[in-house]
């Protein structure tokens, strides 16, 4: 079959494979009965059944994650499908139980959040074999995890250069071209590679994937991403939701820059400034008053460029006034809960 590959960046030797790659998809999971089917069926024909093989970790779900995926191999019974356990429920974690049970010599790393496209397997598959990177991933098309104004707004601001900076693998663009970048959110990768730079880092409750990919590029390895297939993944649907889940990100990105500061990216930088400035600017008010005038000017700055940036998302999604007042809210909890987490996260390690 023509997979139609776009040329190729200069990377390692290609592999030379004698026999079809086996791959193992590795999907770490908890009380995800509402997207676990779905996933499941958009997996189900992207590979040679002979060669293919899906493993859930299942962090000992309450609802009926079990259920549903039971009954998906029940209509599927000639796919492969594994459940293992992982009462730890953390995302490394299971990853390294799902890598470690796995017969397939490729690893493709998913989520149960996410939806593939239909050609995403055999793409990632045959990118990896004909570049020799050391991880494949395709674009992230984050969605709405429901139709309220609240949840496309989030999903608008979490695919947004001004909501989350230049990771690349977020952001949509015209363009099919292969990038190298510093990482990608479920690549597709070599069982003994993973074997070889020690697994998941299990100290980590987030992040995980970016320190993966930050020790395989320190191994010289290209991290690439090919823009030809592409993921859906559903973003948080209320505030207190996005709030908690970039906490989260935050605390642990500033634990795994704490043991791998070389990792750091300007765009990480960003939103901890941001919030330290305010924190400063509200204390040095108390002392010298026009520290408050420029802790006006900043916020007004702020919300100005986030109105505006509201204004062209809700014109080009015709989100309509409402929407454009409620972007900059969003924007500012991505930027201040994340910053501030960071912080802290820089000084304790994260509960």
């Amino acid at each position: 079959m023509n997979v139609g590959l776009t040329d190729s960046p200069i990377l390692a030797e290609p592999r030379v494979v004698s026999a079809p790659d086996f791959i193992s998809v590795v999907i770490p999971c908890y009380n995800e009965e509402k997207f676990i089917d779905k996933v499941l069926n958009n997996l189900a024909e992207q590979y040679d059944n002979e060669h293919y093989e899906i493993i859930v970790i299942d962090g000992m779900s309450t609802d009926r994650t079990r259920e549903v995926i039971a009954e998906f191999c029940k209509q599927r019974p000639e796919l492969t499908v594994r459940i293992l356990d992982n009462p730890i429920r953390k995302i490394p974690t299971a990853l390294n139980i799902g890598i470690a049970a796995a017969k397939g010599n490729v690893i493709a790393r998913m989520d149960a959040h996410a939806v593939a496209s239909p050609g995403y397997i055999r793409r990632c598959a045959a990118v990896l074999r004909t570049t020799g990177a050391g991880v494949v991933g395709m674009p992230c098309h984050v969605c709405p995890g429901n139709e309220t104004l609240t949840a496309k707004s989030i999903a608008h601001a979490v695919s947004h250069k001004f909501g989350i900076g230049d990771a690349k693998y977020r952001l949509k663009v015209g363009s099919t071209d292969q990038e190298a970048v510093d990482t990608v959110a479920f690549g597709f990768f070599e069982k003994s590679l993973w074997e070889k730079i020690g697994g998941f880092n299990e100290s980590l409750s987030t992040n995980e994937d970016y320190d993966f990919n930050y020790r395989i590029r320190e191994t010289g390895k290209v991290v690439l991403l090919d823009r030809i297939e592409h993921c859906d993944y559903f973003a948080r649907t209320t505030l207190s939701g996005l709030a908690k889940q970039y906490w989260r990100y935050g605390s642990w990105k500033a634990r795994m820059v704490r043991v791998s500061p070389k990792s750091i990216k300007l765009r990480h930088l960003v939103a901890p400034v941001f919030a330290a400035s305010l924190f400063v600017l509200i204390l040095a008010g108390l002392i010298f008053r026009p520290a408050w005038w420029l802790l006006s000017l900043e916020l007004l700055t702020y919300f100005a460029l986030s109105l505006y940036f509201g204004f062209r998302i809700a014109r080009k999604s015709g989100g309509g006034p409402a929407q454009m007042v409620l972007m900059p809210v969003v924007f500012f909890t991505i930027h201040f809960v994340w910053g501030t987490g960071f912080l802290l996260g820089l000084v304790r390690t994260p509960g």
